[in-house]
């Protein structure tokens, strides 16, 4: 009788069972690097999307404010009027009006209200004063009319209960203050009195008081690094570089913050971080987005800035509001 062979396989082989495994492994090892990606990606579009929401909301507010106590107020502004003489050092602009920009000016309630007289009129009032901040007229105080106007209105803190929560069981609610603005300010021409450029300053986790880090204190939250303190090594025109003898611990932002060129009066050219590099133990670089449009001798760091959105120009043609 012919006997058939038996052509099946008795099993796999330790090998084929390895080389499964490690094919596995290597697809599950990928598929669970995506879990901190996607994460990192929706907590960044949740970002930009609240920044965007505080900007519309700036650009409102800021135009209403141009209309009401700028254009029809015969511009007797605070901020206004900084634009012309925010004071010593920086001399008043002359009489009558030339065609050059006026000074650019920081339009930043919660900033001026949460600092003493003498340390709210100037960012970084400690190093060379050259960027005036002012307030409004309309907001008389800190509680609560510049915190209604330039934070998110929906940033509120809630009780365990699910109450809104509030300051010393008063009728002002607490806010989170997340999100929170600025802008600055500046004519083109001083000439055309009441056409200005217009940028709305995001700040994420500024802190309703001053601070852009909570438990800051608002004379940390604003730094400034220069040629004349030693700090600022070398940041020059058409690069994307920034060197600074600083450590990294405490340069005070990270990277997709932004910083402000101050090395002049007359101008606030904002530029995003890109990545922050430890170069030795006391010095750091700033990689930026975009080259540096002139050398830079002054440099500021406001903590929390997360965004900065360039506007269209505030002009005497009415009130309207245009979102980013």
């Amino acid at each position: 009788m012919m006997r058939i062979a038996n052509s099946r396989r008795p099993g796999l082989s330790l090998i084929e069972v390895l080389v499964t495994l490690f094919v596995m492994a290597i697809g599950i090892i990928s598929l669970m690097t995506l879990f901190p990606v996607g994460a990192m990606q929706m907590g960044q579009a949740l970002r930009d999307d609240r920044s965007g929401q505080t900007a519309s909301q700036a650009d409102g507010i800021t135009r209403l404010w141009w209309q009401t106590q700028v254009v029809e107020g015969a511009g007797a502004e605070p901020f206004f009027v900084a634009m012309d003489n925010p004071g010593a050092p920086l001399a008043a602009k002359p009489f009558p009006y030339d065609n050059n920009p006026s000074y650019p000016v920081v339009l930043d309630p919660i900033g001026w209200y949460s600092r003493a007289a003498g340390a709210r009129e100037w960012i970084s009032p400690s190093a060379e004063p050259r960027l005036p901040r002012r307030s409004p007229s309309s907001i008389i105080n800190l509680n609560p009319f510049a915190i209604r106007a330039c934070s998110m209105m929906d940033d509120i803190t809630f009780k365990e209960d699910g109450t809104p929560d509030n300051i010393s069981g008063g009728s002002q609610v607490v806010r989170e203050g997340a999100y929170n603005w600025a802008a600055v300010i500046q004519r083109p021409n001083n000439a055309n009195r009441f056409v200005a450029d217009f940028k709305v300053l995001v700040f994420h986790t500024k802190g309703l008081y001053g601070g852009h880090i909570p438990g800051t204190a608002p004379a940390n939250a604003e730094t400034i690094h220069s040629i004349a303190n030693g700090q600022l090594v070398s940041a020059n025109a058409n690069t994307t570089q920034i060197l600074l003898n600083v450590p990294i611990a405490n340069v005070g932002i990270r990277s997709s913050n932004w910083v402000l060129d101050g090395s002049n009066a007359a101008t606030a050219n904002f530029y995003r971080v890109q990545s922050i590099t430890e170069l030795t133990a006391t010095s750091t670089i700033l990689e930026l987005d975009t080259p540096l449009k002139s050398n830079v001798t002054q440099l500021y760091i406001l903590r929390g800035l997360a965004d900065v959105f360039d506007r269209p120009q505030l002009t005497n043609s009415g009130y309207y509001r245009q979102a980013p």
